[in-house]
């Protein structure tokens, strides 16, 4: 049996549209993910070429987008002989519900708000994996700290949770077991 998505009847732009908010999608990621279920249903074949000319985005501004959407697992870039397809499948199913989890929007806000910058695809991906891995509460005061010190890198963060764990401030459960600032 089909998935409900890929059900003849069912008008996947309309659901996109009427789901929007839950997606926490950007501009431009709303209007990439719109225009991609768009060419899907009229079965015309996407290139990023014909994506930009659609949208109107810079290339730099539709491969953001594109990662964004691909880490989020909203989209699957599948190649295939001669050609890629764009499956925003990962909208529709089950996974949605747990990656909207592991994408806490406050999380994601506060590290981007504390960069100055949207997160590339590789940090959105660490994020990602930390958010999955850790508590909030740690995520925050590992930004904390690293912008106390003002080094604002992923790999610097991944040394402080490194020491955190280390040292038992971290519980295998991703919370904190005690809170070392008291300590």
């Amino acid at each position: 049996m089909k998935a409900w998505w890929k059900q003849p009847y069912n008008n996947r732009l309309q659901w996109i549209l009427e789901h929007y908010e839950w997606f926490g999608f950007s501009e431009k990621e709303g209007l990439v993910v719109l225009m991609i279920e768009y060419l899907n249903t009229c079965q015309i074949a996407i290139t990023p070429a014909l994506l930009e000319q659609k949208t109107g985005l810079t290339k730099e501004a539709l491969d953001q987008a594109l990662s964004v959407l691909c880490a989020k697992k909203y989209l699957e870039l599948k190649a295939g002989r001669s050609s890629v397809s764009f499956s925003l499948d990962g909208l529709y199913s089950a996974d949605t519900a747990k990656t909207q989890k592991a994408m806490e929007q406050p999380v994601f806000d506060l590290f981007e708000g504390e960069f100055g910058r949207p997160l590339n695809s590789n940090e959105l991906m660490t994020l990602q994996d930390w958010v999955s891995r850790y508590d909030s509460s740690v995520l925050v005061k590992v930004l904390k700290e690293a912008s106390m010190y003002q080094k604002l890198n992923f790999a610097y963060m991944q040394r402080i949770l490194s020491e955190w764990q280390r040292k038992g401030w971290i519980g295998p459960d991703g919370r904190e077991v005690r809170n070392h600032e008291s300590g």
